[in-house]
C-alpha cells in the first residue's frame, strides 16, 4: 500500500496495455504530442522526446512556472515530460544526427510535431522518415495543417479557440469573447493522434506493417464542435451565446454554480431556490427566461450566494438536474473520488520541493482485482 498527499491508504494503480518494450520518439516539441506522449508512457510504452537543440522549447516558455530563477521550470513541462527521455539533438552535428536516426530506426512509434515542410529544412522529409522507420507508426501533428497559405501562422491555444469559434460557446454575447482554460483543443488533437497510434499498432500487429496518419490542432476543434457542421448540414442558423438557454451560472458563497436545467426541470429548480418571485409569469417559458435572464439571475443569487456550491450541487443532484461546481485547484486536489482513486501521484521537483500530477485518466484491472 502507499499513500496520497491527503495520507489516504490507497493501492497502486495500473494503467498499462502496452508492452515495456514499445519505443516512442517524440520528434519536436508541442503541447498535444507531448501530451499524446504521456499518454502512451502511461500506457506502459518507453517515450523519448527529441527536441532539436537551438531551437525555443514550449514545454520551457509556457507558464505558471514553480521555483526562481535559474530553478524556475514549467509546470506544464514538469507534467508532460514526466518518466520520459529528453534529448537535444544538434541537427548540424553529423554524430547527433546519426545518433538521432538509429533511435527511430528502432521506433515503435514517432510522433512528429510540425509539418512536412519544417522537417524537409531540417533535413527529416517525409520519404526520410518514412525510409528510417519503415515498419513505425508516424503520426505528424501541426497547429494549422500542411496548406501552404496557412502553415506558417503563429499558433497557440489561444489563436486556435479565436480561429475556431471556441471562445464564442462561453461567456455573454454582449460582452468580450472567452478563452476557455487549459488546452482543450490541443489535448483533443493528442486524443485523436492518440486514436490514430493505436490502430496503426493493432494494424501493424496482423500485417506487420507500419501506418501513417497526419492531423492538426485545428482540425481538433472541428472535430470537437460538431454542432457547427450538425446545424449547417440541416440549414439551421448558429445559435450565439446566450441564445440557447444553456447552463445558468450563478454566484454562491464560494465560487460559482452551473445548472443544465431542460425546461421539464423549471418546476424543481423553483422549489430548491425556494423564492416565490420566481412564479412571475415572465418565467414560466424557457423563452421568457431568456428574454429576462438577467433579472432572473439576479433574483436566483439572492439565494445561492448564500450557499455553498457543493451544497446546491449535491441539492440538485439529488433532483436529478444536470450541473456542476466550478472547482478550484484545491478542490480537485481534496476531491474524495480523486483521493479514493489515486488520481493524482507525487513528483519530487529539484531544489522546489513535492508537488502532485495529474495520473492516468484510466486503471486496469484484472481477475485479481474483482471485488467478491
Amino acid at each position: 500500500m502507499t499513500k496520497t498527499a491527503h495520507g489516504d491508504a490507497r493501492v497502486p494503480r495500473n494503467s498499462a496495455l502496452l508492452p515495456e518494450t514499445l519505443r516512442v520518439v517524440e520528434l519536436g516539441e508541442s503541447v498535444s504530442t507531448a501530451i499524446c506522449g504521456r499518454l502512451l508512457f502511461k500506457l506502459g510504452a518507453q517515450v523519448t522526446q527529441v527536441a532539436v537543440a537551438g531551437e525555443t522549447h514550449i514545454l520551457d516558455e509556457t507558464g505558471p512556472f514553480v521555483g526562481d530563477g535559474s530553478q524556475r521550470v514549467s509546470t506544464l513541462g514538469l507534467w508532460l515530460r514526466d518518466g520520459k527521455t529528453r534529448v537535444d539533438v544538434d541537427l548540424d552535428d553529423a554524430t547527433a544526427r546519426e545518433s538521432l536516426h538509429e533511435r527511430l530506426r528502432s521506433a515503435d512509434v514517432v510522433l512528429v510535431a510540425g509539418t512536412a515542410a519544417e522537417w524537409s529544412a531540417r533535413g527529416l522529409s517525409v520519404d526520410r522518415l518514412e525510409e528510417l522507420a519503415p515498419t513505425a507508426i508516424i503520426g505528424r501533428i501541426s497547429p494549422w495543417g500542411e496548406s501552404d497559405e496557412y502553415a506558417d501562422l503563429p499558433s497557440s491555444e489561444l489563436a486556435l479557440q479565436a480561429a475556431s469559434g471556441f471562445m464564442r460557446l462561453i461567456g455573454d454575447l454582449d460582452h468580450e469573447p472567452v478563452r476557455l482554460g487549459g488546452y482543450p483543443l490541443q489535448s483533443i488533437a493528442a486524443l485523436l493522434a492518440l486514436d490514430g497510434v493505436m490502430i496503426g499498432l493493432f494494424a501493424r500487429e496482423r500485417t506487420g506493417q507500419g501506418a501513417r496518419f497526419t492531423t492538426s490542432e485545428f482540425e481538433a476543434a472541428a472535430h470537437a464542435e460538431w454542432k457547427i457542421a450538425t446545424f449547417a448540414q440541416a440549414g439551421l442558423r448558429r445559435e450565439l451565446r446566450g441564445e440557447d438557454n444553456g447552463a445558468l451560472v450563478l454566484r454562491c458563497r464560494d465560487g460559482h454554480f452551473a445548472a443544465f436545467y431542460i425546461p421539464r426541470d423549471w418546476g424543481v429548480m423553483k422549489e430548491i431556490i425556494g423564492d416565490s418571485r420566481l412564479d412571475d409569469e415572465a418565467f414560466d417559458t424557457p423563452q421568457g427566461r431568456l428574454r429576462n435572464q438577467a433579472r432572473l439571475v439576479a433574483l436566483i443569487e439572492e439565494t445561492t450566494k448564500t450557499m455553498s456550491k457543493k451544497d446546491l450541487y449535491h441539492a440538485t443532484q439529488a433532483r436529478g438536474i444536470p450541473a456542476g461546481y466550478v472547482a478550484t485547484v484545491t478542490d480537485l486536489l481534496e476531491s474524495p473520488q480523486y483521493v479514493s482513486r489515486g488520481f493524482f501521484e507525487s513528483i519530487e521537483v529539484p531544489d522546489v520541493g513535492a508537488g502532485l500530477l495529474p495520473d492516468a485518466p484510466w486503471q486496469v484491472f484484472g481477475p485479481e482485482d474483482a471485488v467478491a
